[in-house]
């Protein structure tokens, strides 16, 4: 498709109407763009509205705003809720001549819990009640908004059917929606689905509202939580080809590679890679059911976008939630949702299916949060203070991924960025040091710190421990610490408390070795018989240097470790004689074309098979030599003099 209508002469708002059945909602979008959003067959015989209807307004200005008119009775109130996700503004219809009514409560309740600010009350049917009357119904109205977000909220009296104060409805509406801030358009594409059909010619079509980000002609999206892929192929929005889809816009995308069948509404199209299903929701949830409290491990019914889903809910800092108390819950569900930090979520009893209350989405996790736990609830706190600032979001994130650190794909969700926008906030989080970039893994600085604390207490009480050890291998941090390598190799670079050597040796700054006189002087007298027995050196034990076992362990360990002393199949060398020995190897074979000619070898360095044999498997471990047949040769490589 090609692009035939300007996208800038839409305003990225979507009004929505709600109330009673048969208040006129349908009758006042009609009024108003001409458009009957009763769209199925079924809605106009039974004479209400059954699924969600879509309908473009003219604003003053001559762009096009979407109107969502939401069905009012209670048996479709899953779809009321599904419209009301993407509201920017409400228009509250309650008939003159019927008043408040019971959905009309409850509709407005699922606006408030949606954090829908902004809205007007239309007062219909006047033509159906005198002067007094009308007076009596607007009294009502304005003691039933009072302590809500319509409270002060302009009251519009209409007749659909005479057209009384349809010029007054369109002029205050304009003015909200003026209001109404820009839709974000920058972040990752998100679009609820709302409803999938197939079109002739075309193939698979599904519309909704996106709730962030633009997608065009040509891009490849996901449906989230499955393999399927989709590439767009044409986008319209309120019945006009467009370029793009954008936040804020009702639009029916025409897709291909998935198949009507495979794609249904509460799916998620989104941009590849960004956000993830999942059964387990961290909710700053409210309660609105006068009735009583919710308890904790409620059975109940989860509205998030166009998804319902049963499941529990979890009071994590409580037993039960009382109306007006916000508590901190998780929905642990029995199928995984796509949500993201900030959306809203509406939450009612699961057979019932009474309203009881809702809230704003946290976090989404793999597994289930403990109950009474702090660190779980200043988590909570933290993040409810970071707002929407993606920023302070993502430091949020790295402070509770900890010293487990976190990749770009699952900080993305987090954050609900795309990757190249993630690197970029990543990158300047390093460059100001709070952030530290450890292979695929990013870390708080703090976490890396804390990496360090714990490396040193491990050094500490393994210095205890192992007293003639001057320098440890740093494989006792990696089994003590439950961190990646690369994570503890730059906590461990950058912390000057600790000191690292090649070959993987680690210490405490500073630790020195104090030998007792005994060991100092059967240390020196064992170093002298390994040198000087070259390739043959002897095998001492611990009585033979007036040691005891232990005292000789140690002191063979710490050795070994310092590289004063190596082991070759439990055969004890100096390590400065096998570096002597190593040279001379070197040089018999490039003397011979790179041949190691054994029994001449074993002359050479006054050895027997018993220490010569696994002197060279020692040698062709290192790399230096290779075996040929029964022989050896020197590799390549080493052919060259001066090469090691």
């Amino acid at each position: 498709m090609t692009n035939t209508a300007d996208d800038d002469a839409i305003r990225r708002v979507i009004v929505g109407t709600a109330g009673h059945i048969d208040h006129g909602k349908s009758s006042i979008v009609k009024a108003l763009t001409g458009i009957d959003p009763d769209r199925l067959e079924e809605e106009r015989e039974r004479g209400m509205t059954i699924d969600l209807g879509f309908a473009r307004y003219r604003h003053r200005s001559g762009a096009l705003v979407g109107i969502i008119d939401v069905p009012g009775h209670e048996r479709f109130i899953k779809n009321m809720v599904a419209g009301a996700t993407s509201v920017d503004v409400v228009a509250l219809i309650v008939a003159a001549d019927d008043g408040v009514m019971p959905q009309t409560r409850e509709h407005l309740d699922i606006l408030r819990l949606l954090g829908v600010e902004r809205g007007l009350v239309v007062v219909t049917k006047i033509d159906l009640v005198d002067d007094e009357m009308l007076e009596l119904a607007l009294e009502d109205i304005r003691d039933f908004v009072a302590g809500t977000f319509l409270e002060g909220a302009p009251m519009v009296p209409v007749s659909a059917t005479r057209g009384d104060g349809l010029d007054a409805l369109r002029e205050v509406l304009d003015g909200l929606v003026d209001e109404v801030p820009v839709a974000e358009a920058d972040g990752p594409f998100r679009l609820p689905v709302q409803r999938v059909f197939s079109a002739a010619g075309h193939g698979t079509v599904a519309t909704g509202v996106p709730v962030s980000g633009r997608a065009e002609v040509g891009d490849t999206l996901e449906v989230v939580g499955h393999d399927d892929t989709a590439r767009v192929r044409g986008i319209q929005a309120y019945g006009e080809v467009r370029g793009a889809a954008r936040a804020g816009h009702s639009v029916a995308l025409n897709v291909t590679g998935v198949a009507r069948d495979d794609l249904t509404r509460g799916d998620v199209l989104a941009t590849p890679g960004v956000f993830v299903a999942r059964r387990h929701v961290l909710v700053h949830y409210s309660h609105v059911d006068g009735d009583g409290p919710v308890r904790h491990n409620a059975p109940v019914r989860v509205h998030a976008g166009t998804t319902e889903v049963l499941g529990r809910l979890v009071v994590l800092d409580g037993d039960a939630v009382e109306v007006g108390d916000p508590s901190f819950v998780q929905l642990r569900l029995e199928a995984p949702i796509v949500v993201a930090p900030g959306d809203r979520v509406l939450v009612r009893h699961a057979a019932s299916m009474v309203l009881l209350g809702g809230g704003s989405v946290l976090a989404t996790t793999d597994g289930r949060l403990k109950r009474f736990k702090d660190r779980v609830l200043e988590e909570a706190r933290e993040r409810i203070g970071a707002g929407g600032d993606r920023a302070h979001l993502l430091r949020v994130a790295l402070s509770s991924a900890g010293q487990r650190g976190a990749t770009v794909a699952q900080l993305a969700h987090e954050v609900a960025a795309t990757p190249a926008v993630l690197r970029e906030q990543l990158a300047e989080g390093m460059a100001a040091g709070d952030i530290v970039a450890a292979g695929e893994l990013y870390l708080a600085a703090e976490a890396i710190e804390g990496i360090a604390d714990d490396a040193l207490a491990v050094l500490r009480t393994e210095h205890r421990r192992q007293p003639l050890m001057e320098w440890l291998d740093v494989r006792l941090l990696r089994n003590a610490l439950e961190v990646t390598d690369t994570a503890l190799a730059v906590a461990l670079e950058h912390d000057a408390r600790i000191d690292v050597a090649s070959g993987g040796k680690v210490r405490r700054r500073g630790h020195r070795v104090q030998l007792p006189p005994e060991v100092r002087e059967a240390r020196e007298r064992w170093l002298t018989q390994l040198s000087e027995g070259g390739a043959a050196p002897p095998q001492l034990v611990a009585g033979d240097l007036g040691l005891s076992d232990d005292a000789f362990k140690m002191m063979r360990e710490a050795m070994r470790a310092s590289g004063e002393v190596v082991t070759i199949d439990g055969l004890d060398f100096a390590g400065t004689a096998l570096e002597t020995l190593r040279a001379r190897l070197l040089a018999h074979g490039r003397s011979r074309d790179g041949a190691v000619v054994i029994p001449e070898l074993r002359d050479e360095f006054a050895t027997t098979r018993k220490y010569l044999i696994p002197l060279l498997e020692r040698f062709d471990s290192e790399g230096l030599t290779v075996r040929d047949g029964e022989h050896r040769r020197l590799r390549p490589k080493h052919l060259v003099d001066g090469e090691s």
